[in-house]
């Protein structure tokens, strides 16, 4: 049976948000300040800055809430796997002490933001739990429980969860949240563009040229001018500088939302190492529904994604009782190889551009502790957590094993350019991506239900890696940096800035 595979959070959210001007011409715009992404953390910040006297714009490629924050499991908590024993042990007791503050006031804004503005996003207070599903992994989490009491963290060890599943122990957080994430970006969305804020949708960036007074963003309706520039748009696109390509990789993973028969548990849960499996109830005034995560592999390297769908359902099906599915999506997280986010200036050499990536799946708390981060730098506010994020830090310890890995993944994408399938157009079945052979070229052909052909050039626009077919979402991936582009060649996901080629084939 086929269900939707969109995210449950636009089906909730969609009428909140208020309409604004489609197709203005930018070219020549000037702003103080301009963000280029209008997801939660783009939002956030200009939120936090609309009220210092700037002149602010935001652009957005596609439509607010449909980049990463529209299709997140939105935990809200400072309990971001097991982390902080890691961050002690290859970093300081300082700098794990600046990334957990960072986290606390991050909480602390949505919070505020919240209560402030009245915001009615099903936001919940939770307990947060990582839990270990086998006896060999009880001592991990006795180890970051020691790290919670180095730090102050204010956690406990339990043997039992209310889980379907078996746990064999887990180490829990108070006072965590969870909430609906559209609910909360459109009224953000809704507060700015009635202050002083103007939002662009549908205007891609193109690239990024600094000047020692002020920086020009080129978009596809024209070039902005600004004296400064955030880059909020999950995935840095421009390679000019900061060398981001080399330094971070994207993750994808799936959820289902579902009804089932059982009593809502509490809490907020998540298990060690893989199969990873994050389970939840969302609560609205209508309804709880369990929004189960898992099937984590690298973007791109997966043969095909409908195995992931599959075992999460397994796994659903296995745990509840006549679970009935509402929807399904994926979500593709930027991953830096050392653990901690990029947030401050894009590079060092730059005053004038700022960035904010690498969140590693824990996009709510970051994003709000990347908002405070910016508008401390912005304003020239000195604080005792940001250090720790410098995205200019170089930590090749930390981040050896990992990047060994990427590196791999990133010379395979290269390599897989001389190398495809050979069989012709006769192979590829309705409903199908294939690499083909044709006239001396690799051609990525994609055939649907009424037996029309959609032809591409099968390499990535943004590094020129070569692309494998999604056959659970229809589209074409990067396994080199994540970017995503339908049938026809058209982006879905960056940091690609355009789209692939289009090839014309004469059919017998």
């Amino acid at each position: 049976m086929e269900y939707p595979r969109h995210s449950y959070w636009h089906d909730t959210a969609e009428s909140i948000k208020n309409k604004t001007t489609k197709n203005v011409d930018l070219k020549n715009k000037k702003f103080d300040i301009l963000i280029i992404g209008a997801g939660i953390t783009g939002l956030t910040t200009a939120y936090l800055l609309k009220d210092c006297g700037f002149n602010i714009g935001v652009i957005e490629a596609t439509n607010s809430g449909y980049g990463v924050t529209g299709y997140t499991t939105a935990k809200i908590t400072i309990q971001h796997d097991l982390i902080y024993d890691n961050l002690i042990n290859n970093f300081s007791l300082e700098e794990a002490k600046q990334y957990l503050k960072a986290n606390e006031e991050g909480i602390k804004l949505i919070k505020k933001i919240i209560n402030e503005n009245n915001i009615q996003c099903d936001y919940k207070e939770q307990t947060a739990y990582v839990y270990a599903p086998s006896m060999d992994e009880v001592d991990d989490l006795k180890k970051e429980l020691k790290a919670y009491e180095k730090l102050g963290i204010d956690g406990f060890y339990t043997d039992t969860v209310p889980l379907p599943n078996k746990a064999y122990g887990a180490i829990g957080v108070k006072a965590q949240g969870q909430f609906n994430p559209l609910k909360y970006l459109y009224n953000l969305y809704n507060i700015l563009i009635d202050s002083n804020c103007q939002i662009y949708e549908n205007v891609r960036a193109l690239n990024i040229t600094p000047h020692d007074e002020h920086v020009d963003v080129e978009t596809e309706r024209g070039t902005i001018h600004a004296d400064k520039v955030i880059a909020a748009s999950h995935y840095p696109f421009d390679n000019s500088f900061g060398l981001y390509f080399l330094r971070l990789y994207q993750e994808k993973a799936y959820v289902i939302a579902a009804r089932t028969n059982e009593q809502p548990f509490e809490g907020m849960y998540i298990n060690i190492n893989d199969p990873v499996h994050s389970m939840r109830y969302q609560f609205s005034d209508k309804e709880a529904l369990l929004i189960l995560a898992g099937g984590n592999h690298r973007s791109g390297e997966k043969d095909d994604e409908n195995e992931s769908y599959n075992e999460l359902e397994r796994f659903l099906k296995s745990s509840f009782k006549n679970p009935e599915i509402v929807s399904k999506w994926s979500t593709q997280d930027c991953m830096t190889y050392d653990k901690i986010p990029f947030i401050g200036r894009y590079t060092d050499s730059i005053d004038n551009l700022y960035v904010a990536t690498g969140f590693k799946k824990w996009g709510m708390s970051h994003s709000a502790a990347s908002a405070l981060i910016l508008k401390n730098k912005i304003l020239c506010i000195e604080d005792d957590y940001s250090g720790v994020f410098n995205p200019s830090r170089f930590t090749p310890v930390q981040s050896s094993k990992e990047f060994v890995s990427s590196v791999k993944s990133i010379a395979l994408g290269f390599l897989n350019r001389l190398a495809a399938d050979l069989e012709g157009f006769s192979d590829v079945k309705p409903g199908e991506g294939k690499i083909v052979e044709y006239d001396g070229k690799k051609v990525g052909v994609y055939k649907n239900e009424a037996g029309e052909y959609f032809c591409i050039n099968p390499v990535c626009s943004h590094l020129k890696c070569a692309l494998s077919f999604n056959e659970a979402e229809k589209s074409w991936d990067c396994p080199c940096h994540g970017s995503r582009f339908d049938i026809k060649g058209n982006i879905l996901e960056g940091p690609a800035v355009l789209p692939i080629d289009k090839i014309k084939i004469k059919m017998p």
